[in-house]
């Protein structure tokens, strides 16, 4: 076999180093270059919330401080614009210093570097000049790395997002409507769950972009909190229900007719119905035994029995079971006149009335005044609270 010419500037094999395709390495290197994106790029980010496109789909900045948010965005649309020849198949973002420090690369391997060199970003829109460094490897016979820079443009300008566009425009999808069960809700009540509710939606927007707070509206019957998401207002619900118990309820109402898919447009309203009892209600079980209601969760509730002044904690079902529903009953301060090893004497310090009753379970004080219940003309000793 003669001697063999790069077809490209003609230097022989020899001077040339080991023929790629016809052409010596040099020709080869120029004739396929790696680096095959755009001079110019063009993003955007929500002028209402600082969200921007990251594959595809908007999603909250990390920071949001402006001169920080922009280069997030504008490092990220050039991260996702970035095009190499299709022979390099493993892409590695490195450091400029471990860039240049490297000498050798499997085949199909490829290092890229950047870093901003000029930027005007004081008004949009921003514009940011990055220099880009790539070394890559696409042919086994290469004996020396594809070594090319760049410097590309990025544009970023001002929009509003999808979901701010619905926000603003006063779009919701469900109603969580919070009420409970014969009682209307009260004002502590109120202000713990718009608490919660406002920390919820918190969490939930990191995960759905469209969970946010539309609207809340105070009704003389509870809370309706209008929804971007359905799926939102049904966390929202669940939350609710693990901290003070309840039951969750759906309705759909027509509102229109997607044309796309030929389907009915519907709204949700999501109600959580909260127990009827409350904490300090008197109840009473099917047994007869009287309860001072101690505390409300997600499980059930802690109930002071005030026949043996001890701690119970019975859950929904077991609440259902045994038919525990509040009583008709009369509150009171009384003070302690006399004492005996079976029976205790009091005086209701409104009337000054005095009345026996079985000497309760705990230690008494001739002289000091407790709380006591009065059920169907029973009385019951109430623990002092702190």
């Amino acid at each position: 076999m003669g001697e063999r010419f790069c077809y490209r500037c003609g230097i022989s094999e020899d001077e040339g180093g080991p023929l790629i395709d016809g052409l010596c390495q040099v020709c080869f290197r120029k004739e396929n270059p790696v680096l095959l994106m755009e001079n110019e790029i063009n993003t955007e980010l929500c002028q209402n919330c600082g969200s921007y496109k990251k594959g595809g789909v908007w999603v909250d900045p990390r920071s949001y401080e402006l001169d920080e948010l922009i280069f997030e965005v504008a490092d990220n649309a050039l991260l996702e614009s970035i095009s190499l020849e299709e022979r390099v198949k493993d892409i590695k973002i490195v450091g400029k210093e471990e860039l240049e420090k490297c000498e050798n690369l499997e085949v199909g391997e490829a290092l890229i570097s950047f870093e901003p060199v000029d930027w005007h970003i004081e008004h949009f829109p921003a514009i940011i000049t990055y220099e880009i460094d790539v070394k890559a490897r696409i042919h086994e016979l290469q004996r020396e790395l594809h070594h090319e820079k760049k410097e590309v443009v990025v544009y970023v300008r001002q929009t509003i997002c999808p979901r701010c566009q619905k926000f603003l425009g006063g779009y919701f999808e469900a109603i969580l409507q919070v009420r409970a069960e014969e009682r209307k809700l009260g004002r502590e009540e109120r202000d713990e769950i718009t608490k919660l509710v406002e920390q919820k939606v918190d969490e939930i927007m990191r995960r759905d972009r469209m969970g946010f707070i539309q609207d809340s509206i105070e009704l003389e019957e509870g809370i309706d909190f209008y929804m971007g998401s359905t799926k939102a207002a049904r966390k929202l619900a669940q939350a609710i229900k693990e901290r003070y118990g309840g039951s969750i309820s759906e309705a759909y109402q027509l509102i229109g007719q997607d044309r796309m898919r030929s389907k009915g447009v519907h709204r949700t309203s999501v109600r959580i119905r909260l127990p009827k009892f409350v904490k300090g209600d008197i109840v009473r079980d099917k047994k007869g035994n009287i309860y001072e209601v101690e505390r409300i969760d997600g499980k059930g509730m802690e109930l002071m029995n005030l026949k043996t002044l001890e701690s119970e904690h019975k859950d929904w079902k077991t609440i259902k079971r045994d038919d525990v529903d509040t009583v008709e009953h009369e509150k009171m301060n009384a003070m302690v006149t006399s004492i005996t090893p079976e029976e205790a004497q009091f005086m209701d310090m409104r009337t000054y009335e005095t009345f026996e009753m079985e000497k309760p379970k705990m230690e008494l004080k001739e002289g000091e005044v407790y709380p006591l219940v009065k059920v169907k003309g029973r009385y019951y000793v109430r623990k002092k609270r702190d």
